[in-house]
């Protein structure tokens, strides 16, 4: 009976590790959908000739559409958009460094993804210990995993 119970709680243990999230995997996902969301909005900007930005928190990031209001020209947070809407971080995921041409960005900062906008760009994930770079140049949008100490 002692070793059934010992069995038992073995497997039990080995599946609940097996279970939970990886964390380079969830920090991955998430930097590859900043990545594609990112072009997506430069070349939307591009096409459709009306300005788009992007602006982060810690744990949050929205786009932004130029637009005419009432009170005239404005910056507005693209809502009911199925791609471009406002997003969460998952918890524990953060967004660390944001740079854009060489110059470091706070957050609330407008980045500009038009074309007049920032040529390089650089926005740092974490999650736990695992760390990703959404890097943007004149090949495009990519991802690149950040090795542990460095920045």
């Amino acid at each position: 009976m002692l070793i059934a119970l010992v069995v038992v709680a073995v497997a039990i243990a080995t599946a609940t590790l097996a279970l939970r999230p990886d964390e380079a995997r969830q920090l991955a996902a998430e930097a590859e959908r900043l990545a594609l969301l990112m072009a997506q909005a430069r070349e939307e900007s591009a096409l459709g000739g009306v300005p788009l930005a992007w602006v982060a928190a810690e744990d949050r990031y929205e786009f932004q559409r130029r637009e005419v209001t009432d009170r005239g020209p404005a910056w507005v947070v693209v809502r009911g958009d199925d791609l471009l809407h406002p997003r969460e971080l998952p918890t524990g995921l953060s967004i660390r460094r944001l740079e854009a041409d060489g110059r470091r960005l706070a957050y609330g900062e407008r980045l500009d993804l038009g074309l007049q906008g920032a040529r390089r760009l650089s926005v740092d994930l974490t999650l736990g210990e695992a760390r990703s770079r959404v890097v943007a140049d004149e090949a495009g949008f990519r991802v690149e995993v950040v090795p542990a100490g460095r920045s």
